[in-house]
């Protein structure tokens, strides 16, 4: 998706300098828990009721791995266009020596990070807080932190050398930095981008649902505007008489440690638990046309195993606390790579999915005095030649002029760089 993750929940966002959200006790960091879990029978009691998601049916296997070796065409041809989950040890260097918390809240303690609840919920206040101010509180009290990598961080962070070139390059969106400590449960979700997840220190468990439809009712959706899905069970106390379909579908595991990857498919439902502290690394990307093959043209022979993040380009940047378009200079035929993007594998892009996006660029440019044309206004004067006003298609897109693009080109310019402009060039 192209939305920063916790954003399309619905949520508000606060600044705050500190944070008393916990008991102030520490949490446990034990990282040894078994897992996949050893199902029991209670009595008469439905398999796994009131126990966390996985307790009610055996999972069928882990998941396949590859190659520390893999090259991104393999990948790409095998499971990014094959529409499937692959483990990659050892693809990115692990974090947990050089990262400490005193290394961090030296460094970095000035920056402004997003965190929210420990337990991801589908109402969420996020807070704005300094990373110095996290990082004395996260190990006590009930706090963890999703945030796009500020760029001072970039140049540490690693960034698996499998997606820094050809097709991918330039469909990376966002790269989001989380840290947890003690028992730390995602939402069942999926999304409609592809994910790579590193873990850079501690553990991560993963369960993946193999499930073929794509609007599984059965998981109790609620929809986004972007089109993420998000379930209302809760993945701690699952009640398994409500969700009897959890006894039938088929889930598959992995646990990620440091220097480990996971790569999950857009629209791929899969659950996440943190142990101990831990420190992992997402990069989201747009989804291409499978039709389409691996472009190859700038990828290396034998390229190094470890790169820095700081050698990607993303669609989104973290500045000033806010995330906005990393482009500064923003023509007629960005915005027409930038809609692109938002179809994804589809063949058509749907009025609500652009309007969400425009939503997210252009929200901290319409808190100023600027008018600004709203979402709609904007989707009628592209799609006009269109017999349907709720979707555009491919072939639409790309016989648009570039003078239609104009006026969205000036909008996402002046949002990308307003702390630039002084007020009266707005």
């Amino acid at each position: 998706m192209l939305l920063l993750r916790i954003l399309s929940l619905s949520s508000t966002l606060i600044w705050i300098c500190s944070a008393d959200m916990g008991s102030g006790f520490p949490k446990d960091m034990n990282l040894h828990v078994t897992f996949p879990p050893i199902l029991q029978h209670q009595g008469s009691l439905a398999l796994g009721h009131l126990r966390p998601l996985g307790w009610q049916r055996r999972a069928e296997a882990s998941i396949v791995e590859d190659s520390l070796n893999i090259g991104p065409a393999r990948f790409y041809r095998l499971f990014v266009r094959g529409n499937r989950s692959v483990v990659i040890r050892g693809i990115v260097s692990p974090m947990d020596v050089l990262w400490t918390d005193s290394y961090l809240s030296k460094h970095y303690g000035h920056l402004n990070v997003t965190v929210a609840k420990r337990k991801q919920r589908l109402v969420d206040t996020l807070i704005m807080m300094p990373f110095k101010s996290f990082l004395q509180q996260y190990r006590q009290d009930d706090l963890y932190m999703n945030t796009i990598i500020p760029d001072e961080m970039k140049s540490e962070t690693p960034l698996p050398s499998v997606i820094n070139c050809g097709t991918f390059r330039h469909r990376l969106l966002e790269p989001i930095l989380w840290i947890s400590a003690g028992d730390t449960a995602s939402l069942l979700q999926a999304h409609t981008q592809h994910t790579l997840h590193c873990v850079l220190d501690g553990r991560k468990d993963f369960i993946i649902y193999d499930i073929s439809e794509q609007y599984p009712h059965e998981f109790d959706l609620l929809k986004q505007p972007n089109g993420d899905l998000f379930s209302r069970i809760d993945v701690d106390l699952v009640n398994a008489y409500k969700y009897k379909y959890l006894h039938q579908a088929l889930w598959y595991w992995t646990t990620l440690r440091e220097g480990d990857c996971l790569f999950i498919p857009a629209y791929t439902f899969h659950q996440v638990r943190a142990h101990g502290r831990t420190i992992a690394l997402t990069i989201d990307m747009a989804p291409s046309d499978v039709r389409e093959d691996f472009i190859d043209t700038d990828c290396e022979k034998n390229p190094p195993v470890y790169v820095s993040l700081n050698r990607a380009e993303f669609l989104w940047k973290y500045e000033h606390g806010i995330r906005h378009l990393s482009k500064r200079t923003i023509s007629s035929e960005d915005v027409r790579a930038y809609l692109f993007l938002l179809f994804g594998g589809n063949e058509r892009l749907h009025r609500e999915i652009f309007r969400d996006f425009y939503v997210q660029v252009t929200h901290e440019l319409d808190k100023t005095s600027v008018a600004l044309p709203t979402g709609t206004d904007i989707w009628k004067q592209l799609n006009k030649d269109e017999p349907h006003e709720e979707y555009m298609t491919r072939n639409h897109l790309k016989n648009l002029t570039s003078d239609r693009l104009e006026s969205l080109a000036d909008i996402f310019q002046k949002s990308a760089r307003m702390h630039e402009y002084a007020k009266h060039e707005l």
